[in-house]
């Protein structure tokens, strides 16, 4: 017999790499069971599903479940805890602020028309969380995609007249709403608007759906005014508590008061606008060309031509008129002063919305 060494021989085979993971529900089970604590979300990278973890053993988890790991330096736990600080700010305009899990940070959003006072407060709620929080300044202002009503802009109503159709064109003036701030929202225009049945309004532009008026009046009330209450039906529109220049800026409307004569004034509606003016005359009685006499009417010196019926005359953030009327209602206005030789009268909006027990806003 042949003597020999008998020898063990062990092959050592690589064990496969498990099959890329797909399923984001996956992933995310894979992130729970780790815990708020050891993960940090789930997302996509390049097509493939990432897993953040905050720990050396959390990645070979993720890994051997055919996911991409990345380590980062904040849990879940940590960021949510920043996003619930912030969360008790909630209620500041043009603000926004999320978990971005992609780049491991709480996002904070900053657009137009926040204050100083408020981007402090901001700052502070989230001071212990250093660059687990990133503030970031946008443009613009964060409105619903609802369609948008404002003081200047146009609006126009249909009717019948002798047999014949017709379209009349006004300006609304200012938003309004019940002096408790709680019930329906309403536009104020001119009383004489409605004159011959013109009673369901649209927006000019896009030709929206706004409401009808529910309230009207041309000279023939006690007081002898001209002003419209237009109560708002479609729920598709925002009615704002601004006024809206042809360059489409705006400017917030917060209050209402009496006029003051020499007071400089602005106006605005949706054929022309004259940025400056000033008040004339606070006790002005007019009668128009066709006869209507009205009384209490303030006078100013801007100029206002056909359609811009029912626009706002202001100062600063302060309602102040209803446009009614004007000389030389056929020819243009100038953009930007008043002209000498032309006049214009408004209905005072504190006393429309003293007698309708409104407020604007």
């Amino acid at each position: 017999m042949v003597g020999g060494v008998l020898t063990l021989t062990t092959a050592t085979v690589a064990q496969a790499a498990p099959p890329p993971l797909t399923d984001p529900a996956k992933a995310t089970a894979i992130a729970d069971r780790l815990g708020n604590k050891r993960a940090a979300g789930v997302y996509y990278r390049n097509g493939r599903l990432v897993v953040a973890v905050t720990d050396q053993a959390a990645v070979e988890t993720v890994r051997s479940a055919g996911a991409v790991a990345e380590v980062v330096p904040y849990s879940t736990a940590d960021l949510e805890s920043a996003k619930v600080e912030l969360d008790q700010l909630e209620g500041i305009p043009n603000t926004a602020w999320s978990i971005d899990q992609s780049s491991n940070r709480v996002d904070v959003q900053i657009y137009d028309g926040v204050s100083s006072a408020d981007r402090s407060r901001i700052e502070n709620a989230v001071s212990g969380y250093g660059d687990a929080v990133d503030i970031t300044e946008h443009s613009g202002k964060i409105e619903r995609t609802a369609y948008a009503m404002r003081g200047g802009l146009g609006i126009t109503s249909q009717y019948t007249s002798g047999g014949t159709n017709w379209t009349v064109t006004c300006s609304a003036a200012f938003n309004v709403q019940d002096d408790t701030g709680t019930g329906p929202k309403y536009m104020l225009t001119a009383g004489h608007c409605m004159n011959n049945g013109a009673v369901t309004w649209h927006r000019r532009s896009g030709d929206i759906p706004l409401g009808s008026a529910i309230d009207w009046v041309y000279g023939n009330d006690t007081n002898q005014s001209d002003y419209g209450l237009v109560e708002y039906t479609n729920s598709d529109v925002t009615p704002y508590g601004t006024i809206q220049y042809k360059d489409g800026s705006e400017g917030q409307i917060s209050s209402s008061a009496a006029a003051y004569e020499n007071e400089e004034v602005k106006r605005v509606g949706t054929v022309s606008q004259d940025l400056v003016g000033q008040v004339l005359a606070t006790e002005a009685t007019v009668t128009y060309d066709e006869g209507t006499t009205l009384h209490h009417m303030i006078e100013a010196s801007n100029c206002t031509v056909h359609g811009d019926s029912g626009g706002a005359l202001f100062s600063g953030e302060t309602a102040l008129g209803i446009s009614s009327g004007g000389n030389y209602a056929d020819q243009p206005c100038g953009d930007s002063d008043s002209q000498s030789d032309r006049s214009s009268w408004y209905e005072p909006v504190w006393r429309v919305l003293s007698w309708e027990h409104l407020k604007v806003y």
